[in-house]
């Protein structure tokens, strides 16, 4: 099935699924949009390019819908795709059983399988996921080595341009927001995070601590995790959980972002564009990541692909 037959099918999907019931209001399509420009890639340099996704794994129509818009966005850039991040709720309703269980070949082989996304995927465990069996989703690895998660928490690096570097951070945040929160995890991430000599920093977990969705900020995360960030010079906090886009307005210098809108429209939580909103959408999408030696490109991209807002950090110059 094409592309675009697959994004057909996702808006019937919708229909179908919704029947009689009102989809959420989309703010996007209210609120003016921030203006925006995408620097254009420079030849010659090199860059990182990622899909940041959340909250996918359905096997529905919409899901469907939604790595066709990725397969768009990818073309669309002219340049290949090196990495795909999930930030979690890998397999809906209740994880995976193990790594033979039915639902890799239903929610993830069968869905992600264009040449244009045959890239490392990167996942963090989400609250479904915990549900299941975790020791599947860090075995399965083993069965399709395009399935990267040595760990419930771990970190990687990726060399850019010009010496300089990025490294993420994977979280599970299952447990950080509990009574008694995750100590070893915390101790780990504070661990790495002062050995770190990567330009940029980028810490991901399942959970949001800000976000303007169904639920509240997280404030256990808020009061364990944040502070960690912003002590050792994080930039990005990458989410999912609601199941909307959006970027919160930097917390001394650690910006937010939500990205659990992977299984599409019939999913979809509402949202609010408040006013520490920088952007915020739902029904359906993903953020494309592109960085580089001196800035990083947020995209958030819509159901056929296109980006309806970008933003843009930039690296802070050696010895500040």
């Amino acid at each position: 099935m094409s592309p675009r037959s697959l994004l057909l099918a996702g808006a019937l999907s919708v229909t179908l699924l919704l029947g009689c019931s009102s989809p959420p209001v989309d703010p996007a399509r209210t609120h003016p949009i921030p203006a925006f420009e995408v620097p254009a890639p420079v030849e010659g340099k090199r860059y990182l390019r990622a899909i940041v996704f959340g909250d996918w794994g359905t096997g529905h129509p919409d899901q469907h819908a939604v790595a066709a818009a990725m397969v768009e966005r990818v073309r669309r850039e002219g340049a290949p795709l090196d990495l795909m991040i999930s930030v979690g709720d890998n397999f809906y309703p209740r994880g995976v059983s193990s790594p033979e269980d039915p639902q890799w070949q239903r929610s993830f082989e069968e869905v992600y399988d264009a040449p244009e996304l045959a890239v490392p995927v990167r996942p963090c465990l989400g609250n479904h996921d915990a549900h299941g069996s975790i020791r599947a989703q860090i075995a399965y690895g083993k069965r399709n080595p395009r399935w990267q998660m040595p760990d419930r928490y771990y970190t990687w690096s990726e060399e850019l341009g010009g010496g300089a570097s990025i490294q993420f951070f994977a979280l599970d945040t299952n447990d950080l927001g509990a009574q008694q929160g995750d100590a070893a995890q915390l101790a780990w991430l504070k661990r790495e995070l002062s050995k770190s000599q990567a330009t940029w920093k980028v810490v991901f977990g399942h959970h949001p601590m800000r976000s303007h969705s169904k639920r509240a900020y997280n404030r256990e995360l808020i009061e364990r995790l944040e502070p960690l960030l912003v002590a050792h010079g994080v930039c990005l906090y990458m989410a999912g959980h609601d199941h909307v886009l959006e970027l919160v307005k930097p917390v001394q210098g650690v910006h937010h972002l939500v990205s659990g809108a992977a299984a599409g429209p019939v999913k979809a939580y509402p949202v609010t564009w408040s006013d520490e909103s920088i952007y915020a959408a739902t029904l359906g999408g993903f953020v494309w990541l592109r960085v580089s030696e001196d800035e990083l490109v947020l995209e958030f991209c819509r159901m056929a692909g296109e980006t309806q807002y970008a933003h843009v950090l930039r690296a802070k110059p050696q010895g500040r």
